[in-house]
């Protein structure tokens, strides 16, 4: 009878053979806790499927599984299904460990007790050579703090391969593969929010490298890509029966995806046609907290976009912004 790994590394893989060495490199040579490395071939019309058959004939631990492409939500997802150890980690084709990233997220994991590690990573631009020192901004110890933050989309906490799942969280949770965008910020979400006890490294477990290819790179409106997002996000908060205990910071978040790309004014013209009705979908009124009914009645009441550019106004006279901008 085959011992149970300490931690199932998964790793989608599509039309990856430019970057995946690196790849393969890295996870080789982890140590410390024992390892199932998870491969699925989404559809590779390259030689990647033939390199991770070449790996895994070589190194016991790796297996792969070969299907029809259906985008990297679908590649994780099946090989949540085929995951069988104690802990679940994600890793990306054309990114890399560091040489002791699951040594050290798994030695957490077994000092604190916590369902959930994040740790800190870095960039590394392909196309310039250049590693790029990522800023981390303040982390929280608290799940429904941790839950605000991903709303907020924070650095730290919105990625699924900077972290350690204890795989007990997946049993009825899986990636929305529907999304294309922001998925791992979904997945957070649901994750966080059933979470008990979580835990932050502050070492860098993993270099994100980024290229021409990488998946933002041909998006060209980074408000409509998200929307998506946001709608599932809108619907698994109301799922919860959470979404008016973080209403400010989804209407802040739905209100800076759009602003960043459109501008102020461009995105207060159609915010009763575009954000408002996603904001308030669900809401009921009176469990908005205290702190929030009277935002909630500037929304429902129409008068919001006059609200807000008095807002902006004063953080230029002030410095005091409204609200977390990633």
């Amino acid at each position: 009878m085959n011992q149970q790994a300490d931690i199932s590394i998964i790793v989608p893989c599509y039309n990856s053979d430019r970057y995946l060495s690196a790849c393969l490199h890295s996870l080789k040579a982890q140590k410390g806790p024992s390892l199932e490395m998870i491969f699925i071939d989404d559809g590779s019309q390259d030689s990647t499927g033939a390199l991770l058959d070449a790996f895994a004939a070589e190194d016991a631990r790796a297996k792969v599984l070969h299907i029809p492409n259906g985008g990297v939500s679908a590649a994780r997802n099946r090989g949540l299904d085929l995951a069988t150890g104690r802990y679940i980690a994600f890793v990306d084709a054309d990114d890399a460990l560091e040489e002791n990233a699951m040594q050290l997220l798994h030695a957490q994991a077994m000092r604190t007790g916590a369902q959930i590690v994040s740790a800190a990573h870095a960039i590394l631009d392909m196309d310039r050579s250049e590693r790029i020192p990522v800023e981390t901004e303040p982390v929280s110890q608290e799940p429904q703090g941790i839950v605000r933050e991903i709303i907020h989309m924070h650095r730290i906490y919105n990625n699924i391969w900077n972290k350690l799942y204890d795989r007990t969280l997946f049993e009825d949770v899986r990636l929305d593969e529907n999304v294309r965008i922001g998925e791992d910020a979904l997945l957070n979400l649901r994750l966080f929010l059933r979470a008990g006890k979580v835990a932050y490294l502050s070492d860098i477990t993993y270099v994100y490298r980024i290229h021409g290819s990488s998946a933002m790179a041909g998006v060209r409106s980074h408000s409509d890509a998200h929307q998506p997002m946001l709608r599932s996000m809108s619907r698994i908060l109301l799922a919860e029966g959470v979404k008016e205990r973080y209403f400010r910071d989804f209407l802040q978040t739905c209100v800076w995806i759009d602003e960043k790309e459109r501008g102020i004014r461009a995105c207060m013209q159609t915010f009763h046609e575009k954000v408002r009705p996603l904001v308030l979908e669900g809401i009921e009124k009176g469990r908005i907290d205290r702190q929030d009914r009277m935002l909630y009645s500037v929304v429902s009441g129409g008068f919001f976009p006059a609200f807000y550019v008095l807002m902006r106004v004063r953080e230029k006279l002030t410095g005091k912004r409204w609200g977390i901008r990633r």
